[in-house]
């Protein structure tokens, strides 16, 4: 068939037109419209699309359907507790957070609602550089200390430049849709004496500390009493496999994974 040739989607039955259409590995096409449906720019990208047969598509249009219904239902239900400008804001009541569009008139409209959950690590960057950085079963490494004239100063006491160009906050989630965040607080070469970089990095060291008391809650809500393993309330295996789940993910190390299994099966 020609390039302009027509076509049937095979996903919903209408005209695969020429514009927005890809063909799968079998020959057949599916159209603009559920290729978008798809989240294409998202969690798929095109070779996972021409790889994935039919039913595998319309799997995941319903999927992403069922996710944006949620998500909508959430930005709906959003209420925070806690703002930090147009950076983030975090709901404490449902555990959620978002990263809201607008410095200076904010909202959150058509964003995406992250639950405390899906946290998986942070770290923030400073011109490329780690500074400090924690997650979930982590402690915080680097310790952001703010010196009194504003630098960021890390677990060591070398020289540091007296320009920063960009500050940011790196966010990992397990979201596969949308696995990486990034909150910029700096942007442009600020002088580090400056008040700009002083409030930024206030405003770094806030965030920080709050992502860190949700990773330490989310850490307290996953373990398990040697009670609750005695008097039989615990699904072991199911436990094991969520340990060994987070072990994949990198949220806990392998050392950490071998004591909680050990528990698990022998007390």
């Amino acid at each position: 068939m020609g390039l302009f040739s027509k076509e049937t989607c095979v996903v919903c039955g209408n005209e695969a037109k020429t514009l927005g259409r890809h063909k799968l590995k079998d020959g057949s096409y599916v159209c603009g419209d559920c290729v978008k449906k798809t989240n294409i720019c998202a969690g798929w990208n095109l070779d996972t699309l021409k790889a994935s047969s039919v039913e595998q598509i319309r799997t995941r249009i319903k999927n992403v359907e069922i996710a944006e219904a949620e998500n909508s239902q959430r930005i709906s239900g959003f209420t925070a507790t806690k703002k930090f400008c147009g950076y983030i804001w975090f709901d404490d009541n449902h555990k959620w957070f978002v990263l809201p569009k607008g410095l200076i008139t904010s909202t959150i409209d058509g964003c995406h609602v992250y639950q405390y959950k899906e946290l998986l690590d942070y770290e923030l960057l400073e011109d490329g550089s780690t500074i400090t950085k924690g997650g979930l079963g982590k402690a915080l490494v680097g310790g952001a200390v703010f010196g009194v004239a504003g630098a960021i100063v890390g677990a060591t006491s070398k020289k540091t430049k007296q320009v920063c160009e960009k500050l940011q906050i790196k966010i990992t989630t397990t979201n596969s849709d949308n696995p990486l965040l990034f909150i910029n607080l700096i942007s442009t070469e600020t002088k580090k004496n400056s008040m700009t970089y002083r409030l930024s990095s206030n405003i770094a060291q806030e965030i920080l500390s709050k992502f860190h008391i949700i990773s330490s809650e989310l850490a307290d809500e996953s373990a398990v009493s040697p009670a609750q393993i005695n008097t039989g309330t615990v699904d072991v295996a199911g436990e094991i496999k969520k340990f060994k789940e987070l072990l994949d993910m990198g949220a806990i190390s392998q050392e950490e994974f071998d004591k909680k299994k050990d528990q698990l099966l022998n007390l």
